[in-house]
């Protein structure tokens, strides 16, 4: 079992969601899990899954863009 330093991703983060339900979601809380850090997201139409695994989730490309007023050279 390996064990995490840091969490790769905070509560209020927004993140990409792969699986059943994939697109943009808000991580809401972090969890110990069996495997390392798991999070409970939050999707834009309000549901909300409990237990995605750290792996499972990715940068959202919002987040990943250049920040608002910037200007890319």
């Amino acid at each position: 079992m390996t064990e995490y330093a840091t969490h790769r991703f905070s509560v209020g983060q927004q993140v990409a969601c792969p699986g059943t339900s994939p697109g943009p979601c808000t991580v809401t809380a972090q969890v110990a899990g069996p495997d390392g850090p798991e999070y409970r997201v939050s999707f834009l139409d309000g549901s909300v899954q409990a237990g995605v695994a750290e792996r499972e989730l990715t940068y959202s490309r919002a987040m990943a863009g250049p920040a608002p007023g910037s200007r890319a050279r």
